[in-house]
């Protein structure tokens, strides 16, 4: 599928040289390294349940609270 997409700088020179060691196109670049991020990340969309170096990753369910500064701050004072 054809779509426009505006890149950062990092982002599209990782792409360049990934096209050419793999000797692929652009397009096919981004799309491994966008692929690459869901299975990092997690996404049911397309993760295989490893991160990069091979360790398992663990599933979490919906959060629905965030730990904030304080919060780690009030349980390092407890201990």
């Amino acid at each position: 599928m054809r779509t426009t997409l505006e890149l950062d700088d990092r982002m599209l020179r990782a792409a360049r040289a990934l096209a050419e060691r793999q000797g692929v196109s652009l397009g096919a670049a981004v799309s491994d390294l966008a692929l690459r991020g869901l299975e990092v990340g997690g996404s049911a969309a397309g993760a295989t349940g490893a991160a990069p170096a091979g360790f398992p990753l663990i599933p979490i369910g919906p959060i629905d609270h965030v730990i904030t500064d304080d919060i780690v701050a009030e349980f390092r004072d407890e201990a």
